[in-house]
């Protein structure tokens, strides 16, 4: 249990170094979604939400261990590609710094198109 919450703590802290944010959740945000943030892997706990900004990411309070919330702006995704399962549409969103990868679903991403076009990506 303690190395899980290190791996958590560990893995946040290092995306939170560059993209730590204290603006509330944008208006297209989603509580207690699954994906991957890196190595971690977060069922129903991760919070999702997009804006003209970037990607707004937090932990449900009761997992976030003090981990703040992040707002990573569009321009630091250098890729994205699908990362469909079985019935779930999801995409991998590869980052340039640090170099790591999120894993979203489909619906959550779906009110980025427009800011994630201006970028250059045209994904959906």
């Amino acid at each position: 249990m303690i190395a899980m919450i290190f791996l958590f703590r560990h893995n946040w802290n290092r995306f939170a170094k560059l993209y730590r944010t204290h603006e509330p959740p944008p208006p297209h945000f989603s509580r207690m979604e699954r994906g991957s943030v890196g190595w971690v892997y977060y069922k129903s706990t991760l919070n999702v939400g997009v804006s003209a900004k970037g990607i707004y990411l937090s932990v449900f309070p009761l997992f976030s261990f003090g981990s703040p919330p992040l707002l990573i702006p569009w321009s630091a995704i250098r890729k994205i590609e699908p990362a469909n399962s079985l019935f779930i549409e999801r995409f991998q969103l590869y980052l340039t710094e640090p170099n790591v990868k999120l894993i979203i679903r489909k619906e959550v991403l779906e009110p980025a198109k427009e800011y994630l076009a201006t970028q250059g990506f045209e994904w959906i």
